[in-house]
């Protein structure tokens, strides 16, 4: 039978399609934090129906270790898809260490992360992560905190080294769950250096909690703003992340998932839902495209569709 509110087909049509060449920015593979902690498909399960998706790339992202090695066995089982790995600045893996940043890419990672669960942001009020670890690992101490800056606000040194790392190594950085005045500082540090790739990682969440005007900021120093599909199916904040959209505009964000867990669709079903709501609230098609393709492509070194397409024959 067929539907009789036209207007519901016709977006349902196209979030679909605009997977194709899509990149999941921020993906928890599996395991992330502890075996028991499940996730709905393994991760070749999950890469294979993105591929058959459409999907252009994922980034592999772990708040506890690096997910270089990971990430190097699977590009050997799903070819056909861009696996991409990345590095998380917290405590565990040695903190704000420039020389960490230099080993990891020298693995193959292409993201690096500052500090999540070592942020000294919110240590009164412990996010979703921290909540996380704190369960899987009751004997944690979260101290020492992580700070991006020192005591009268000046970004520290082995912060700047490690955005001139990425900067002449192509890495892309996410501020991780630093406090937002941390991530104005890495921003307009990068910018005095033409460093380009700098995400301000999912702002409206509450491990960041930043203010409109503050991603305002950080996009005049030339960041990008991650929008997450959690942020809209978990923590209802749609009206922000449309609100984001329009006053940043598309040209400045990103679309992500930030999946993980079980009882959470996979990646590739999660954006499309993503899509399929931004679709259905006003947000046009060329926008989308910009936000879950064009810039996070640039952001991880991939060529411009257009260039993709003519190397491998011709455009469509």
């Amino acid at each position: 039978m067929e539907r009789q509110f036209k207007g519901e087909t016709i977006i349902a049509s196209k979030a679909g399609p605009l997977l194709q060449g899509a990149v999941d920015m921020h993906y928890h593979g599996y395991p992330e934090m502890s075996l028991e902690l499940t996730a709905r498909l393994e991760d070749v399960k999950m890469l294979e129906l993105a591929r058959s998706m459409g999907m252009r790339a994922v980034v592999f992202k772990s708040n506890l270790w690096p997910t270089m090695g990971q990430v190097y066995q699977l590009r050997e089982r799903v070819p056909g898809i861009d696996i991409i790995s990345s590095i998380t600045l917290n405590s565990a893996v040695g903190g704000l260490s420039p020389w960490v940043v230099e080993a990891a890419a020298k693995l193959g990672a292409k993201v690096v992360w500052m500090p999540t669960w070592s942020s000294p942001h919110r240590a009164d009020r412990l996010g979703v992560a921290e909540l996380l670890m704190q369960t899987c690992f009751p004997s944690m101490n979260f101290e020492p905190r992580l700070s991006a800056v020192d005591s009268s606000g000046k970004l520290l040194p082995e912060v700047s080294s490690i955005i001139k790392l990425a900067k002449d190594l192509d890495l892309a950085i996410g501020t991780g769950h630093l406090p937002p005045s941390d991530s104005l500082s890495i921003a307009r540090e990068a910018e005095k250096i033409g460093f380009h790739k700098l995400i301000f990682t999912h702002p409206i969440s509450g491990s960041v909690g930043a203010k409109l005007e503050e991603m305002k900021e950080m996009v005049k120093c030339g960041a990008y703003v991650e929008l997450l599909a959690l942020n809209v199916f978990l923590r209802q904040k749609l009206d922000d992340v449309l609100e984001c959209i329009t006053e940043l505009g598309p040209d400045h964000c990103i679309l992500s998932t930030d999946a993980f867990t079980e009882w959470i669709p996979p990646s590739p079903e999660f954006l499309r839902m993503f899509i399929g709501v931004l679709l259905h609230n006003g947000i046009d098609p060329k926008s989308i495209r910009t936000m879950v393709g064009d810039n996070p492509a640039y952001l991880i070194g991939l060529p411009p569709k257009q260039e993709r397409d003519m190397s491998q024959g011709g455009a469509d």
